[in-house]
């Protein structure tokens, strides 16, 4: 029903009842928290321990756990640093603990949070340049990126002076051979599937036997041998 009430009504779920009874589980929350703990109080954990959850899970179960997890954590660690000096209003504590939670999860979550997000993008980043050097050696085009020489050179790829090693001529004359191959299966309506995967970067043997390669591979003759 969150996440999905189309499939739920596919199901035969009956969806207005239940979107009914989780609203008024909500309003009878609200009604009822607003004269215990107060406006703030209670909209803050309606809220952030269930987007907080989200940051670590997929699965609606998990994130329904979790949140009661990081809600329960929220308001005892809140509540006890109240209790443990004068003047701290517990309500705004519990508030900042959920926030402190909210915090770490969007910052270190392992598939959804920040750092994990730039972690992915820096790879594909490295990927794409290491992938586009290869081909430029492999068509003995120059290369003038930075990041892609610093690429190749770690690689062991390129010498200092940005010539092709004999490990590099052969990465770069299968990346090349795979660019050929990848145009046959994009053109080859028999390949349809296998074409919709293509982003680049995917290798080609994670996506078609080694007899349809074979057979592509007579299709565009022999390999290109790499000169530079």
């Amino acid at each position: 029903m969150a996440f999905d009430p189309e499939y739920a009504a596919a199901r035969g779920l009956p969806v207005s009842k239940i979107d009914m009874a989780m609203m008024g589980l909500v309003m009878a929350v609200t009604v009822v928290g607003l004269k215990i703990v107060g406006l703030i109080l209670i909209v803050a954990l309606l809220i952030i321990p269930a987007v907080t959850a989200r940051f670590w899970s997929e699965r609606s179960e998990h994130v329904v756990l979790l949140a009661g997890l990081f809600g329960g954590v929220s308001a005892y660690v809140g509540a006890a640093l109240s209790a443990s000096a004068p003047n701290l209003p517990t309500g705004p504590i519990i508030v900042l603990m959920s926030f402190a939670l909210f915090m770490i999860s969007l910052l270190f979550a392992p598939n959804r949070g920040v750092l994990a997000v730039i972690l992915r993008h820096l790879r594909f980043q490295r990927r794409v340049h290491l992938r586009q050097g290869l081909l430029a050696l492999a068509q003995g085009q120059p290369i003038y990126e930075n990041l892609t020489l610093r690429l190749l050179r770690r690689g062991g790829l390129v010498r200092a002076d940005g010539v092709a090693t004999t490990k590099g001529k052969a990465r770069a004359a299968k990346a090349l051979r795979d660019e050929h191959r990848w145009a046959v299966v994009r053109s080859d309506q028999t390949h349809e599937a296998a074409a919709a995967l293509y982003d680049g970067l995917r290798q080609i043997e994670s996506v078609l036997t080694r007899d349809q390669i074979v057979e592509i591979d007579r299709r565009i003759g022999a390999p290109q041998e790499i000169l530079a």
